[in-house]
C-alpha cells in the first residue's frame, strides 16, 4: 500500500512539472518573423532562423513531411529543454516501461527538470540500471506548436536540417508503444532527408552530401557493433549461474566490448566513437542507443525499394505502423552488413573471458572467430569523457545500494548522439 502511495505522488508530481514545464516553453515562445524584425536580435541568430524556415520549405516540397505551423516561432531558451531517464533490469535487457495517455509506453521519462530527472534516476538506481541523458529538441507529436529552440538553433546547416526532419517525422506517424520503431523511423528520414537537402544547396554540396552518407555508413556498423555486444550480453544474463556471477560476467562482457572496440577502431570511424566507448555502461545505456539504431537498415530498405519516393515510402510506413510489433520489426529486420559480416565481425570481436570461475566460461560465451584475447578481470571506467562531432558528454555517479554491493550504476549526464 505504502508502495503504491509512493508511486502515485511520483507519478503526480511527473505530471505536474511536464505541464508547468512545457507551459513555461509555450508562453516564452515569439513568432520567428518577429525575432527577424527585432534589432537586439544577432546577425548569427538571425541568419540561422532563416536558414530554418528555408529547411522547412524544404521539408514540405520535398520530403512530404507535415510542417505546417511547427518551428514558426523561436524560444531562447536552456542548453537542454528536457532531460531523458532510462532504466533496465540489471541483469536482463529488459527496459522498465513508461507509460502514458495516448502515446503509450515508452522506455524513457522526460523532465524539464535536471533536479528533478536526478532525483528519478537516484529512485530508481536502487533497483535498475539507470541511464540519465539531456535532451536538445523533442517533438509533442502535433498537440503543439513546437517552437525552434536555443539549445539547437546554432547547430550546422545539415545538422540542423537532420534535427528539424527528425522531429517533424514523428508527425509523419508515431505508433504508442513502440519506441524503437518510432525513433529508428525518425532517424532515418532526418538522416537521409539531410543528405537530400545538402545535396540540393550547389556548390560543393554533392561532396558533402557524400560524407554524410559515408558518416552514416560508419554509424550503422557502429549500431551493428553495439548489436552484436547486447547479444553477448543477453547470452551472459541467460546462464544457469547466480546472480553474483552474472554480474562479474557483466562486467567482463563490458571490458571486452571496449577491447573489441580498439580492435577495430579504424573500421569504427578511427576515433569517432572513442568518447562514446569511454563512458560508463550498463543495460539502460545500450538500450536507449539501440532505439535509435535498431530498425534504422530496414527502414532505408523500404525506402529504396520505392525508389526514395517519399509519400510512398511512408504509405508503406504506415501500412507497418498497423501491423503487430513482431511483425513489423521481423518486417524490418537486415541481415547484417559492414561489420556485421562475419569475418570482420570476428576481427571487431575477438576477446573472450580469459578464465571460468563459474562452470559456464568460454565454451558458452566467446567470439565467432573462436579465439579468445586476455581481457582484464576488472571493469575499469573514466570518471568522464568528451565526446566527438556527436556532442556526447557523460559522467559516471556511481550508487550502491544497501548491501554496498556495486550492482548498479547511474550513467549521467549524457548528451546523446540522438534526439
Amino acid at each position: 500500500m505504502l508502495a503504491a502511495s509512493l508511486c502515485g505522488c511520483a507519478t503526480i508530481r511527473f505530471y505536474a512539472q511536464a505541464a508547468v514545464g512545457q507551459a513555461s516553453l509555450l508562453l516564452a515562445r515569439r513568432d520567428v518573423q518577429t525575432v527577424l524584425r527585432d534589432p537586439q536580435t544577432s546577425p548569427e541568430l538571425a541568419a540561422q532562423l532563416r536558414l530554418a524556415q528555408s529547411q522547412l520549405r524544404f521539408a514540405e516540397a520535398a520530403l512530404a513531411l507535415p510542417v505546417d505551423t511547427r518551428y514558426r516561432s523561436y524560444v531562447d531558451g536552456p542548453d537542454y529543454p528536457v532531460w531523458n531517464v532510462v532504466a533496465a533490469e540489471e541483469l536482463a535487457l529488459a527496459p522498465v516501461p513508461r507509460c502514458y495517455p495516448l502515446v503509450g509506453c515508452v522506455i524513457y521519462r522526460g523532465f524539464f527538470s535536471k533536479r528533478a530527472a536526478t532525483r528519478e534516476a537516484e529512485r530508481l538506481a536502487a533497483a535498475y540500471d539507470v541511464h540519465l541523458y539531456p535532451v536538445v529538441a523533442y517533438s509533442t507529436l502535433g498537440w503543439f506548436d513546437d517552437p525552434l529552440l536555443g539549445s539547437f538553433i546554432h547547430f550546422p546547416p545539415a545538422d540542423l536540417a537532420e534535427l528539424l526532419f527528425h522531429e517533424l517525422a514523428h508527425g509523419v506517424l508515431f505508433v504508442p508503444g513502440d519506441t524503437t520503431f518510432n525513433e529508428s523511423f525518425a532517424r532515418f528520414v532526418g538522416t537521409e532527408g539531410a543528405i537530400a537537402w545538402q545535396g540540393a544547396q550547389g556548390g560543393d554540396a554533392p561532396a558533402h552530401r557524400e560524407a554524410r552518407r559515408a558518416a552514416r555508413r560508419v554509424a550503422g556498423d557502429f549500431g551493428r557493433f553495439l548489436a552484436h555486444w547486447r547479444d553477448r550480453l543477453q547470452a551472459v544474463y541467460a546462464l544457469p549461474i547466480t546472480p553474483e556471477a552474472k554480474r562479474r560476467r557483466k562486467a567482463d562482457t563490458f571490458t571486452a566490448m571496449r577491447t573489441a572496440y580498439r580492435a577495430c577502431r579504424p573500421a569504427l570511424g578511427n576515433g569517432r566513437y572513442d568518447a562514446f566507448m569511454a563512458a560508463p555502461f550498463n543495460n539502460a545505456r545500450l538500450l536507449a542507443f539501440g532505439a535509435y539504431e535498431d530498425l534504422y537498415e530496414g527502414f532505408a530498405r523500404l525506402f529504396h525499394a520505392e525508389n526514395g519516393d517519399w509519400p510512398r515510402f511512408f504509405e508503406r510506413v504506415r501500412a507497418l505502423g498497423a501491423t503487430p510489433q513482431e511483425e513489423r520489426h521481423a518486417a524490418l529486420a537486415v541481415a547484417p552488413t559492414g561489420v556485421g559480416d562475419d569475418d570482420l565481425l570476428a576481427a571487431c570481436t575477438g576477446a573472450a573471458f580469459d578464465r571460468d570461475d563459474t562452470g559456464y566460461g568460454d565454451r558458452h560465451v566467446r567470439a565467432s572467430s573462436g579465439s579468445a584475447a586476455r581481457v582484464p578481470r576488472r571493469n575499469v571506467i573514466p570518471d568522464q569523457s568528451v565526446a566527438h562531432s556527436a556532442r556526447t558528454w557523460t559522467r559516471s555517479l556511481p550508487l550502491r545500494r544497501p548491501s554496498q554491493q556495486p550492482r548498479s550504476a547511474i550513467t549521467a549526464p549524457e548528451r546523446m548522439p540522438i534526439y
